[in-house]
């Protein structure tokens, strides 16, 4: 499982592309659109100050992403938790953003 990245800035809108074992092709479609959704949560929850939530969520994520074979997931969501535990509202508004269009971006290559 192994990410190969357009070299693209994470601004581009261009695909990023994710070697993903073949074995897991049924379960990525739920896996990306839980983690669509858990974006606008831990938004709703910054917007509230809920640190603790976006904690919460962030570091699931992070495990999941690494499980799926998203390291970029996990990567984003572990600066994500760490900037929760921090209550650091601004780098929590930069990752947002990033991991949100990582998700949008992203294609799969089943092995």
């Amino acid at each position: 499982m192994e990410q190969t990245p357009t070299g693209q800035d994470a601004d581009n809108h261009d695909k990023e592309l994710v070697s993903i074992d073949a074995s897991f092709e049924p379960l990525i479609p739920k896996f990306l659109s839980n983690r669509k959704k858990e974006v606008t949560v831990m938004q709703d929850a910054l917007s509230a100050q809920d640190f603790d939530t976006v904690r919460k969520i962030s570091h699931g994520m992070k495990g999941a992403g690494g499980s799926y074979g998203f390291d970029r997931v996990t990567e984003i969501a572990a600066v994500i938790e760490r900037a929760a535990k921090a209550a650091d509202i601004r780098a929590i508004q930069q990752k947002l953003p990033e991991l949100e269009s990582y998700l949008s971006r992203v294609e799969i290559v089943y092995e």
